[in-house]
Order: C-alpha cells, then structure tokens, then sequence
C-alpha cells in the first residue's frame, strides 16, 4: 500500500514539474512576439498596434501597443480600441457563403448569375466556388474602390455592376487575386439572403460569436477605431472601402481571438457546424501540386510538413495578418495602425511559425528539373491589363519582378533562386512554381498572388525613359524655335514647330495632371475620356510634326528626327496603356 501511495506521489510530482515545461514554451510564443511589436513601435516605426494569441481554446495573450490617437493621447488597446483589418475580411465573405451553402440556399460551384438579380455581363461564367479561391479570371481595377468621403460610397447592387472589370482568364485555371471577385460573392450573399451584407454578418457571425466589437459599417458607434498614421507619425485619413466586403471590416484583437478559437474549435457548432468550417480551410485550388494551394480565402501553407492557415490585410495605413496553426491549437493576430515594410511584417510571422511548428527545415531536393526558360519580366496578375490602371504596375512595389538569366543560374531580386523540383524554384519570396497555362507563363506562388511573363520592352526602365525623353526633346524643340523666331530668321516652319511643340507640353502637362488626380481618388478611369482627349491632341500634333518635317526636308536634322521619332514613341506608349 505505501509503495502505491509512493508511486502516485511520484507521479503527481513528475507532472506538476513537466507541466510548467509545456506551459513556459507556449508563453515562449507571445513573449517573442511581444517583444518583437514593442520593437516596431518603440522606434517609431509604428505609432500603434495590437496583438492577441490563443492556444487550446484560451485567448493567451491580448494587447495594444502605443497610440490608437495621438491627439487625444488615446492608448491602444487589445480589447477595446479597434483596427482596420483589411483583405482579413474576407474571411467573413467565406463564412457567410458557406452558412448559405448550410441552409442549401447556395450551391459553390453553380453559375452565380442564377443567384443575381441583375445581368452582370461577364465573359465566363463562375462560380461561388472560384469566386472565393481568387480564380474567376479577374484583372484588377483600384476605380471604384475606394472614397474618402463617406457619402460618395455605393451599395453592393452599384458598385459590382459599375466597376465590373474585365476577365483575362478562364475560371478555374489561373489564381489572379481580386479584391472585385470577393466584393461580388458578398453581393451574391445578400441575393440569396434578401439582406444587407453587413447586417447579415452582425447577426449570423458576430453576434453568436460575441464579437462585439467587429462590423463593416462605415459608422463605427460600436468600437472606438484607431486612427491612421503616416511612418513620419503624421495623422492621415484612412479611405472607405466602396465595394466594402474585400477589406473594411473594422475589429479588437480580443474578437479576432474569439474568432481563431471558434475557427480551430471542431466542437463548437455556433454559426457553422465542424464540417463547414473545414470547408473553409479545405484545399480548394492549387496551381502547383508542391503547395498546399488556397482554402475559400484562407491561404494554405506548410512547415516542416505541418500544415498552416493565414491571411494578410492592407489597407493604406492598416497592416494585419493572422495565421493559424490547427495542428498545435495556435492562432496569432497582428495588426498595426502605419505602414510597416512588408519583410519586418513577415519576420514576426515567420519568427511564429518557427516557435510553433519549429524552424524551417531544409528543402527536400528531390526530381529537379527545369523544361521552362524563366529568365524576363513577371507582371502580377492582381494588376489592370485594359484600362490606363496599368500605369499602376510601374508605381506599386512588387507589381512588377525580373528574374535575372546567368550562367551559374536564375537570380530574383539579387538572390540566387535554387531548382529543388520540375520548374519549381526556392527564393527569398518563398517557393516559386512556374507552368505554361493558356500559352503564357505563369509563376505561382504559395499565397493567392501570381505572376505572368510578359516581353522585355514593359520594363519599368523603358516606359519610364519614353515619356521622359519626349517632353524634354519637345521642349528643347520649342525653345529652340522660339530663338529662330525671334532672331528674325525667315522661317515659314519655325511657328508651327513652336506651336505644335507649346500644345504637346501643355497637354502632357495636363495628362500628368489627370493621372495623378485618378490615382489620388481611387478614380482613374473617371477622368480616361479626358485623358484620351489630350492623348488624341498629342498624337495628332505628332503627325502634324511628321508632315511639316518631311515638308520642311529637316528628316535628315539630328534633332526633328529625334523629335519625331519620340512622338511616335509616346502615342504607342499611350496606345500601350490604354490611353488612346
């Protein structure tokens, strides 16, 4: 008898020691993490963030970090302050779809047109399903998108069918990211509901999960919202989200942590039962069988062969993320109030992929071998390629990749990339997959971004020197004509050249002009008739010039010729970006 008293004694002993072990690794997590977003905000990189991590069901850690309002000296706050969560939104539009699909309102791979009540007038059709794995075949377009003034934004009915942009692939075969594609699967949920996407969430997902604070609606009377800030620490203002589902949703980082705990929890039926929120994480599409590929919404990857979900958020001012490890009941939140560089961003969450799945090990070289030559230029798929929004790729980071040819191998970015399986590269961007999908080559990647090959002259470098070049050669020209008037020379030619080189100047001027007020107010393609007036009047003063060249025998003049030769340049530019 006291031998088994002893032994029970024992083993109490041994557990309560070992437990503290478990309990140490799991604080190990957020003490890091903590560290490092006190890091970020202590340098002022950031005036403001929050933070929450949940294990096992419990919300371990939940906290804000500076300011949510640095004129009222408003502290941030984990449970009370909330944030802008960006693209994390539309991992509600995935829920609300599939509490549809539950109540058999809403088959996912059905053509949504029998769900609409308007005629979209779209090239394929496509499903709920494509819809959210970014794979209906979208380009993007930033008109529309968005409005600094509350007033000016539009319902669902509107703005899907106003700012429809166009397909450039068939569904079901490229992932092309699409804040559009989400905004419209929102709108083919309030069709089946007969209700406010909005209002639809509060009362079918926030709610019943207590999510109190968390709501897509522009008045925020539920939450205090944090305020948004320039890296120099200014206030700025933050824009309303028209086509709104895609990435305005507003929350705490104590309701994102209520929503990881219910998203991992298999026995908790509120909202969807077990077997619809594994939908959700399901692998729905992969563009390569090395990923894990894309959930509804949620992207898929994996370490060390355990597999992970997350989704970024970014609004202009608003930089989140939340990742969650179901096979070690691990979820983090991170969401910061100014514009932190992408790779600082991505080193917190990679340090936390270490902590909870263990440091990344090396990748399995197996079967390498490359069949595609992929040395050029990439052009992100989330990007305009029919409207003058393709301007838009030369002035976003990352819209635009060259992958550099040597002899010892491919380089990206000045990093070597290494062939570890067929065409499929490891990089400082991760894996990268490429494969030849309708007679383009595509680079993949294991988030929803993707990337397309394109012909070497759509270089930055290239479509940057032709204007360039033309408004200084036109106003050399100009000058120069000036002097040859006014010097008394008797030259019939020498005030057409000035007039004609004066109006060029003026009307790029104003082109200029145009673009930047488009791209200001998330409105290019408003003001694309007026930008194809002046294009017109430029390109038309290019064939005056061409004509009054060959007139005047100055082709073989260094100067005219280049002239010319730049005005031909810079009305195929305009034709190239959809100005003409």
């Amino acid at each position: 008898m006291k031998k088994a008293i002893s032994l029970i004694l024992v083993l109490i002993i041994f557990f309560s020691a070992a437990q503290p072990c478990v309990f140490a690794a799991d604080k190990e997590i957020y003490n890091q993490l903590d560290k490092l977003v006190q890091r970020i905000v202590d340098e002022g990189k950031s005036k403001g963030a929050i933070l929450s991590v949940v294990k096992d069901g419990n919300i371990e850690f939940c906290k804000g970090y500076g300011l949510a309002d640095d004129n009222l000296g408003i502290a941030s706050d984990g449970e009370k302050i909330a944030f802008r969560i960006g693209s994390v939104s539309k991992t509600f539009v995935a829920v609300a779809a599939q509490i549809l699909v539950e109540k058999e309102l809403l088959n996912m791979d059905s053509d949504i047109s029998v769900y609409l009540d308007l005629d979209l007038k779209l090239t394929y059709p496509v499903s709920m399903r494509q819809l959210l794995t970014h794979t209906a075949g979208f380009e993007d377009m930033v008109t529309g998108m968005a409005f600094y003034n509350v007033s000016d934004t539009e319902p669902l009915e509107i703005s899907v069918r106003k700012y429809l942009p166009k397909q450039i692939y068939k569904p079901g075969e490229v992932i092309s990211y699409s804040n559009y594609g989400i905004a419209l699967a929102a709108y083919v949920v309030e069709c089946i509901a007969e209700q406010d996407f909005a209002l639809f969430c509060e009362e079918q997902i926030f709610k019943p999960l207590n999510m109190n604070r968390t709501t897509f609606r522009f008045m925020h009377d539920i939450a205090y919202v944090s305020k948004a800030y320039l890296p120099n620490g200014n206030e700025t203002i933050e824009p309303y989200m028209n086509l709104y589902p895609e990435g305005s949703a507003v929350s705490t980082a104590e309701d994102m942590a209520k929503y990881m705990i219910w998203l991992m929890d298999g026995d908790d039926n509120r909202v969807l039962s077990p077997d619809s929120k594994e939908e959700l994480f399901k692998k729905q599409f992969t563009m390569s069988e090395e990923f894990e590929g894309i959930g509804l919404v949620w992207n898929r990857k994996a370490q060390n062969g355990k597999v992970y979900y997350d989704k970024k958020g970014e609004t202009l001012n608003f930089y989140t993320r939340i990742a969650l490890y179901s096979q070690a009941d691990t979820g983090i939140f991170l969401s910061f109030n100014t514009y932190v560089p992408e790779h600082e961003i991505n080193n917190i969450m990679n340090k936390a992929t270490d902590l909870v799945y263990g440091e990344k090990e090396e990748y399995n070289i197996g079967q390498a071998g490359s069949s595609i030559k992929i040395g050029g230029l990439y052009v992100n798929n989330w990007s305009s390629f029919n409207t003058p929004e393709k301007i838009l790729r030369y002035l976003i980071p990352n819209k635009m990749i060259y992958i550099d040819a040597e002899k010892d191998g491919y380089y990206i970015n000045g990093q070597k990339m290494t062939l570890i399986g067929e065409d499929l590269y490891s990089s400082n961007l991760g894996l990268l997959k490429f494969k030849e999908v309708q007679n383009k080559i595509i680079m993949s990647s294991e988030s929803a971004i993707t990337y397309v090959k394109v012909p070497l002259w759509q270089h930055r470098i290239i479509q940057i020197f032709i204007p360039i070049i033309f408004v200084i050669v036109t106003f050399i020209i100009f000058i120069r004509e000036l002097i040859i008037k006014f010097s008394n020379k008797n030259n019939k030619y020498s005030f057409a050249f000035a007039f004609n080189s004066f109006f060029q100047i003026v009307s790029f001027v104003i082109l200029c002009l145009l673009m930047y007020k488009g791209i200001a107010t998330f409105s290019i393609l408003k003001y694309a008739p007026y930008m194809k007036f002046f294009g017109w009047f430029i390109a038309a003063l290019v064939i005056s010039n061409i004509i009054i060249t060959i007139k005047n025998k100055k082709c073989k003049e260094l100067l005219p010729a280049i002239w010319v030769l730049s005005g031909i340049l810079f009305s195929a530019w305009m034709l190239f970006f959809h100005i003409l």
